[in-house]
Order: C-alpha cells, then sequence, then structure tokens
C-alpha cells in the first residue's frame, strides 16, 4: 500500500491541499474550512485588534466542541426551527444578499445544512448554559462562570492543536 501511494505521489507531485486538520479535540477534528466559514460567516465574535484570528477562532471552536459534547450527554431540549431559520436569514442578510450570501457557503465548501447544525448547536449550548448557569444574575460572575467550567473541559481533555501561527514579518 504504501509504495502504491509513494508512486501516485511521484506521478502527480502538484497535488493540492484542500483542507488541513488545526486541531483534534478527542476524535473531533477541527479542519481550516471550519475556522474559515467561522470567519466569513461571523460565527466567533473577534475582539476588536484579535492579531491572529485564524488562532483566536481555533481556540473558540475547541471549547466549542467541548461544550458541546457536555451539552449531548445531558440533552437540553431542541430549539425552536423557526429560530435556527431566523438565524440562517441573518447571516444571509449580513451577505448582503442571497447571491453573495451563496458565494460565500462555496468559498468556504460550507452547505446551508453544515449551517442549520451549527446554528442548532449554537442554540443548543445556550438553552445548556442557562439551565446550568441561569440562577447566576451578575453578568460578570456568569461569565466567569462558564469560563472556569470550560477551563475544566480543557483540563479533562485530549486537545492536540497542530496549527502554528505564521511568525510575525519583520
Amino acid at each position: 500500500m504504501a509504495v502504491l501511494l509513494a508512486a501516485l505521489l511521484t506521478l502527480n507531485p502538484s497535488l493540492d491541499v484542500i483542507d488541513r486538520i488545526m486541531a483534534v479535540v478527542g476524535t473531533q477534528p477541527i479542519t481550516l474550512s471550519d475556522v474559515a466559514a467561522a470567519l466569513q460567516f461571523g460565527l466567533v465574535p473577534l475582539p476588536a485588534g484579535t492579531k491572529d484570528p485564524t488562532g483566536y477562532v481555533l481556540d473558540r471552536l475547541i471549547d466549542r466542541s467541548l461544550m458541546l459534547v457536555e451539552v449531548d450527554r445531558f440533552q437540553p431540549p431542541e430549539p425552536d426551527a423557526v429560530e435556527i431559520t431566523v438565524q440562517i436569514d441573518r447571516l444571509q442578510a449580513r451577505a448582503g444578499s442571497a447571491e453573495a450570501f451563496d458565494k460565500a457557503l462555496g468559498v468556504t465548501g460550507t452547505t446551508r445544512e453544515q449551517l442549520r447544525r451549527y446554528t442548532r448547536d449554537t442554540l443548543r449550548m445556550q438553552i445548556y448554559t442557562n439551565q446550568r448557569f441561569g440562577t447566576i444574575l451578575d453578568p460578570v460572575e456568569r461569565e466567569e462562570s462558564i469560563a472556569a467550567w470550560v477551563r475544566e473541559l480543557r483540563r479533562r481533555a485530549q486537545i492536540t492543536v497542530l496549527y502554528r501561527p505564521a511568525p510575525p514579518k519583520s
């Protein structure tokens, strides 16, 4: 098998990389396409002045993967399908037109169904965190509690980050 692969690579050395694994959380890969789609559609809000948007979004997607494992374990109620559609419609409106939205989907290799699943999972995470941390009324304390929970999830998880930021230009 290895000989066949080596022969194929020497016959066509100009193969294009179409995606790249940026990190693995447990057994779940996070790809460059996942990061690009999150950036393209604003699925992960970037703080102003973020020096490494790719690294920042990758970290948030790692947190998201860990949180979704917990959400799946506890099975919060399903979000309303209408709310999912409203969220997708907002993404399309932000793109400017249906054509621009479809182009962005094509550029990132994302389908509408993938965006619907992402949105569904985001809403499920909100439902879960509201159930788990809903009694904390102070917004700062609530965010600190959620951050501590995510740090604990990270501590317990097997996470392999393969992404290396580009060195600063001199």
